[in-house]
């Protein structure tokens, strides 16, 4: 497998650029009520709100921007949350956790998303929409985080809420399958294995780190 490096230079760069103009010029209370709105729709026929955004039918980079941020701030309010309400380890690996914490919505984004733009050759689409498909298709997760959030300050409703969580997971793989098979517009059964290959490698990297 070749790897056009101009390609993904230039891909990278620009998407760089769109993040950069996005955290710039974001209106904080309009962004969040329009993607309040998007995630009522995305809740209501997520597969069709997927298929429009993976094939670049719509634009949803930007409110893919503010959900990711939404889901940094969850993970790491549980991360801290949790740093002070255990007294174990060193305040040298709580800094650590919170920093991987931090850390890895991006890279669980990041690294899938490069993955597809280098292997998806006959099926080109840009960076920006690659990472808006996968962060919509994460809109589940991230509910299942703010959950977590509510779990570390209240553990005994760990009986309503784990079921709930393992649900949210599960629409988001199902979600994610879909989302990353239309960017490649392959066949479910022939897009199985890749997809299979694409999550091994996205979870080594986060394991690694």
């Amino acid at each position: 497998m070749e790897i056009d490096k101009e390609n993904l230079k230039n891909e990278t760069k620009e998407t760089v650029n769109q993040v950069k103009d996005t955290l710039k010029n974001v209106d904080i209370n309009k962004e969040a009520k329009e993607t309040k709105g998007f995630i009522k729709e995305m809740l209501v026929a997520p597969f069709e709100k997927i298929e429009k955004i993976a094939k670049g039918e719509e634009d949803a980079f930007k409110k893919a921007i503010v959900l990711l941020i939404v889901n940094i701030v969850a993970v790491l309010v549980a991360a801290l949350i949790s740093a002070f309400k255990y007294s174990y380890g060193s305040l040298g690996s709580k800094l650590w956790d919170l920093i991987t914490a931090g850390i890895s919505p991006i890279l669980a984004i990041l690294v899938p998303a490069i993955i597809i733009l280098i292997m998806n050759k006959s099926n080109k689409k840009p960076l920006t929409t690659i990472i808006a498909t996968l962060v919509v298709a994460e809109i589940p997760s991230i509910l299942a985080e703010v959950i977590d959030i509510i779990e570390v300050i209240l553990p005994r409703i760990l009986l309503i809420s784990s079921p709930i969580s393992s649900a949210l997971s599960v629409m988001t793989i199902v979600l994610t399958f879909f989302g990353m098979r239309t960017l490649f517009g392959e066949e479910k059964e022939s897009f199985l294995f890749k997809f299979a290959g694409i999550k091994f490698v996205t979870a080594l990297v986060l394991y690694i780190i």
